[in-house]
C-alpha cells in the first residue's frame, strides 16, 4: 500500500510518499498528480523517499512515466531521502545517478532549484 500526501513548499511541489511503490492504482497516482501539477503551470517536482520501504521494476516504471512527463513540459523531478534497498532497485534499472537528481535531503533538493 502507498500513502501520497502532496504540499507546496514555496512553489515546488511535494510528494511524501510512505509504504510501496509497485506500479499498482495507488503508485500511479504518482504519474497523475506530476501530469495535474503541470497542467496547472508548476514546473518543479520532489518525491520524499523517506518512508518507502519497497520498490519493484513497475514501480520504477511509474516514476520513469512521471519524469518523462515533467521533461517533455520543460518541468524538474528530483528525489530525495532514497533508501539503500530502494536505491538498489533505480540504480539497477540505470535511472541514478543516469536519470533522477537525487539528494539526500529535502533542503538539498529545494535548494537544487
Amino acid at each position: 500500500m502507498l500513502t501520497i500526501t502532496n504540499r507546496d513548499a514555496g512553489g515546488v511541489v511535494i510528494l511524501d510518499l510512505e509504504g510501496q511503490i509497485d506500479g499498482g492504482p495507488k503508485s500511479e497516482r504518482i504519474h497523475e498528480i506530476i501530469k495535474e501539477g503541470i497542467e496547472k503551470g508548476q514546473k518543479k517536482f520532489v518525491l520524499n523517499l523517506s518512508e518507502v520501504k519497497w520498490l519493484n521494476s513497475l514501480g520504477a516504471g511509474v516514476l520513469i512515466a512521471a519524469y518523462a512527463s515533467a521533461k517533455r513540459e520543460e518541468a524538474a523531478l528530483k528525489l530525495h531521502s532514497v533508501s539503500d534497498r530502494v536505491g538498489s532497485v533505480l540504480k539497477t534499472c540505470g535511472l541514478i545517478p543516469e536519470v533522477f537528481d537525487v539528494y539526500d535531503d529535502e533542503d538539498g533538493a529545494l535548494s537544487s532549484f
